[in-house]
C-alpha cells in the first residue's frame, strides 16, 4: 500500500518572525485537489513516456520563479513540452515534485511541476551531470562532462555520394583495417565464419572467409593496426543449445562459453599465437592504440603484447555487460569515445589509463539494439553520428547534442541499415546502405569528390 501523499507544508508568514499575536497561515491540499493533481502527473508522464515513484511525491506552495536569464533554462524546459511558464512567473502556484523515473526503474532526476488556478501551467525536471532543468522530450542528459568542443548540426545526409548497387551482410562490420598496400578491411561475421571485405579499385569485395573447426564460432573479431597492414584477433567461442524446460516459454537457450583469441597476419594466415580464456564467457574485442580490449562478464580486460606474447594487464569493472565496443573521436577534439551496448542500452565512456568514466547511457533495460556499433560524419559537419540496430535490424541514428545523444530516425526506413566508414581513405566518411535486409540488397555509398 502506498504511502499518503505529502501535502501539508508550512508556508509564508502573515508577519515578520517575532511579531507576536500573529497566526501562520498553513498551505493544504484537500483530498480531492491532490487527486486531481496527481491524476494530471500521471497523463503527462505517461505521454512523454515517463514513470515517476508516487511514494515521494510532495505538494508545496511556491511562487513561479521571474523569467529571468538566470531562469532561463526552467521556462526553456518547460515550453518544449508544450507548457508556457513565462506567462505565470512571478504567481501564486502549487509546486509538485517526485523523483522521475525512467522506464526501467534508473532515476532521471526531480519532477518539477507548477500548477496555476487548478491548471498545470510549467513541467520538466532538474537532472544531468550538472542538476539543470531538462524537457521531458530530453531523455537522456549527460551522466558528467564530456568536455566536448563541437555538437552535431543535423540537417540530412549530405548529397554528395555516388551510389553502387550491392549485396552486404545486414549485419554489418565490426572493425575496419588495411591490408599491405594500404586498402582499406572490413571485418563481418556470419553464421560464426569471419567475413573480410576489402575496398580496391573502387569496388567493396568479399576478400577472404575464414572457417573454425571442433565446434568453434567466431563471436567478436577486430583489426590490429601496423606499419605492413592490420593483423586481425579472433574471438572463438562453443555455442551449445538447450531446449527450454518443460512448460516454460520461449525457444532453444544459446550457451556461449568463449574457449580461445587467436590472430592472423597481414596475409589473413591463421598463426601460432593463442590467448586462451578457460570458457569465460566474453562478449567482445577492442583495439586501442597497442591495447587489446575483451569484454568479460561486468568487466573489461587489458592485454598487451611483448616479447613472451600477450600479457593480460589490468581488470575494469563496469555496470554491465559490453557485447559491442566501439571506439572513434566523435568531436575530433583528440579525446576518443568509447561506446558499448549490452544489447539493451547503449553507453559513452572515457577512458581515464585504466579507468572508464561513464558520460552518457540510454535507460531501457530491455533487449532493445542488435549488432555492431559503427560511427561516421555522413552530413560533413565536422561531427561523427553513431548507428546501431534496434531488435528489428533498423539503424538508429544518435546525434551529439550539448544535452546528451539524441536519436534521429526520421530519414531511415524500417528494416535499412547504415555502416558508415572512410573506405577510400579521403577523409570523408563513406557508408554501406541495406535497403532489404531479407536479400542482403543496399547501397555502396562513396562521399563524391568536391568542385569547385
Amino acid at each position: 500500500m502506498k504511502k499518503m501523499l505529502l501535502c501539508v507544508l508550512t508556508a509564508a508568514l502573515l508577519g515578520l518572525c517575532g511579531c507576536g499575536g500573529q497566526e501562520e497561515e498553513v498551505f493544504s491540499l484537500t483530498a480531492e485537489q491532490q487527486e486531481k493533481y496527481t491524476q494530471i502527473i500521471d497523463d503527462v508522464t505517461e505521454e512523454f513516456y515517463w514513470t515517476y515513484d508516487r511514494d515521494s511525491l510532495v505538494f508545496s506552495q511556491a511562487v513561479v520563479p521571474e523569467n529571468t536569464e538566470e531562469n532561463a533554462r526552467l521556462f526553456t524546459a518547460s515550453a518544449d513540452c508544450e507548457y508556457s511558464l513565462s506567462a505565470k512567473a512571478e504567481s501564486d502556484a502549487v509546486l509538485a515534485t517526485a523523483a522521475l523515473l525512467h522506464y526501467n526503474g534508473d532515476q532521471a532526476g526531480q519532477l518539477i511541476c507548477y500548477f496555476t488556478g487548478g491548471s498545470l501551467s510549467g513541467i520538466c525536471y532538474q537532472g544531468g551531470y550538472d542538476n539543470g532543468y531538462y524537457s521531458l522530450q530530453e531523455r537522456n542528459p549527460f551522466l558528467s562532462d564530456g568536455g566536448f568542443t563541437a555538437y552535431e548540426t543535423w540537417t540530412g545526409m549530405h548529397p554528395g555520394f555516388d551510389q553502387s548497387a550491392a549485396n552486404f551482410p545486414a549485419e554489418g562490420f565490426l572493425s575496419v583495417g588495411k591490408d599491405a598496400s594500404g586498402n582499406t578491411l572490413c571485418v563481418s561475421l556470419q553464421d560464426g565464419t569471419v567475413q573480410i571485405y576489402r575496398y580496391s579499385g573502387g569496388v567493396l569485395r568479399l576478400w577472404r572467409t575464414l572457417h573454425f573447426g571442433s565446434g568453434l564460432e567466431a563471436t567478436s573479431a577486430v583489426f590490429l593496426d601496423g606499419e605492413g597492414g592490420s593483423r586481425l584477433a579472433v574471438l572463438l567461442s562453443s555455442i551449445t543449445e538447450t531446449e527450454p524446460a518443460e512448460g516454460s516459454e520461449g525457444g532453444e537457450i544459446a550457451t556461449i562459453r568463449s574457449e580461445k583469441i587467436v590472430f592472423y597476419d597481414e596475409d589473413m594466415q591463421l598463426t601460432e599465437t593463442e590467448i586462451p580464456l578457460e570458457s569465460v564467457r566474453a562478449g567482445a574485442l577492442a583495439w586501442d592504440e597497442g591495447t587489446l580490449l575483451l569484454s568479460v562478464d561486468q568487466s573489461v580486460q587489458f592485454y598487451t603484447e611483448g616479447a613472451e606474447g600477450w600479457q593480460r594487464g589490468e581488470t575494469v569493472r563496469l555496470k554491465h555487460r559490453a557485447e559491442y565496443i566501439h571506439i572513434t573521436d566523435l568531436d575530433g577534439d583528440g579525446t576518443k569515445e568509447y561506446l558499448m551496448s549490452d544489447g539493451m542500452d547503449l553507453y559513452l565512456y572515457h577512458r581515464n589509463g585504466d579507468a572508464f568514466r561513464q558520460i552518457w547511457s540510454t535507460h531501457l533495460g530491455v533487449e532493445s539494439l542488435y549488432g555492431p556499433i559503427t560511427s561516421g560524419d555522413l552530413n560533413g559537419d565536422g561531427v561523427k553520428e553513431v548507428y546501431v540496430c534496434d531488435m528489428t535490424g533498423t539503424t538508429i541514428r544518435y546525434l551529439l547534442t550539448e544535452k546528451g545523444l539524441r536519436s534521429s530516425n526520421e530519414d531511415i526506413e524500417y528494416g535499412q541499415c547504415i555502416y558508415p566508414c572512410d573506405l577510400n581513405a579521403d577523409g570523408k566518411d563513406d557508408y554501406w546502405f541495406i535497403a532489404d535486409s531479407i536479400q542482403r540488397q543496399g547501397y555502396l555509398c562513396v562521399a563524391a569528390e568536391e568542385t569547385e
